[in-house]
Formats: C-alpha cells, sequence, structure tokens
C-alpha cells in the first residue's frame, strides 16, 4: 500500500513538474517574443525600484535571458538614470538601462503608489457623474472609422408584445384564471 502512494505521489510529481516546465517555456516563447518588439518603441517614463525586467544578453537567446527586480537606480552627473542595480536568482549585478527590457508586471511596493494615484482620479470622475442632471441628457454619438454616425437598431420585442396582448385580452373580457382576490 505505501509503495503504491509512493509511486502515485511520484507520478503526481513528475507530471506537476512537467507541467510548470511547459507552461514557463511557453510563456517566455510568445511573451517575451512580443515584448522586445514593445521595447524598440519610445519609451515615456522611467524604470522604478520594484519593477521586474529582463536582462538582455547577446550570448544567450531571448528565452534564456534572467528576469530580474530592480532595487536601486543610479543617476549620472546630469541626473538621468543610466546603470541600474538588479536583484537576480543568483545575486545583484548593475547593468546599463539599455540592456534591461521592462515586463508589465510590478511588484507589490510600486503597484500600492501607483494604484492609489489613480484611485482618487476615479472617484473624481464618478462624483462629476453625478453633478449631470439625468443621463438622458446627455447623448453620445458614435462614428465607424470613415465618419458616419453609427445609429442604434430598433429590435422587435416579440415577448412584451404577447404578454401586452394577453393582459389587454383578460382585462378586455372582465378578468382572467391568473387574478387572485
Amino acid at each position: 500500500m505505501e509503495e503504491l502512494n509512493s509511486r502515485s505521489l511520484n507520478k503526481r510529481i513528475k507530471y506537476r513538474s512537467k507541467l510548470l516546465k511547459d507552461l514557463r517555456q511557453r510563456f517566455r516563447k510568445e511573451y517575451f517574443g512580443q515584448l522586445v518588439q514593445k521595447h524598440n518603441e519610445k519609451q515615456s517614463r522611467n524604470p522604478q525600484i520594484g519593477e521586474i525586467v529582463l536582462i538582455g544578453d547577446d550570448n544567450k537567446k531571448r528565452l534564456f535571458w534572467p528576469l530580474a527586480k530592480i532595487i536601486e537606480l543610479i543617476p549620472g552627473r546630469d541626473g538621468t538614470i543610466r546603470p541600474v542595480k538588479l536583484k537576480t536568482q543568483h545575486g545583484t549585478v548593475l547593468r546599463p538601462i539599455q540592456r534591461i527590457y521592462r515586463l508589465e508586471i510590478y511588484s507589490k511596493e510600486s503597484v500600492g503608489g501607483e494604484l492609489g494615484g489613480e484611485e482618487s482620479n476615479s472617484n473624481n470622475v464618478t462624483d462629476n457623474e453625478n453633478n449631470v442632471t439625468s443621463a438622458d441628457a446627455v447623448i453620445v454619438r458614435k462614428f465607424t472609422s470613415y465618419g458616419r454616425p453609427v445609429k442604434a437598431p430598433s429590435r422587435l420585442d416579440l415577448l412584451n408584445n404577447v404578454c401586452y396582448t394577453l393582459e389587454t385580452l383578460s382585462e378586455s373580457k372582465g378578468g382572467g384564471c391568473c387574478e387572485t382576490k
């Protein structure tokens, strides 16, 4: 009985590790492949402490670039950030900003600070929406990509039409089976 349990557990462990390996490989192939293409576009914001990045390496394939977390930003004499200190799985390294590729993942510390500002903006938007006298007063017109106005389709509502006819028929006959007294 113990051998059977240990065999099934060993099989389960092998299966889970294989599944994890396959998912990691797929993620690296699909996501990282598109990420470096996005990196070529002009970056609008500077990296922040706690951000997760890929460390680019000319000697390795993109799939095998290590992940790291930014732990320190080192400004130059003119105040712009050029090298960054990164914490990898095996230690800390210093890399130029041109060799790191930012992911869309942020650490919990940096997310908390950024989301706080966004939440306050969303509260202001809802306050402004409450100032509108009625929702029907504001008409939003949608346009196609060619500039033509989009007309909302008028739907034939047969279900409500049938219910209305049944109600009017029962009232005209002086009552019906559904009324309770």
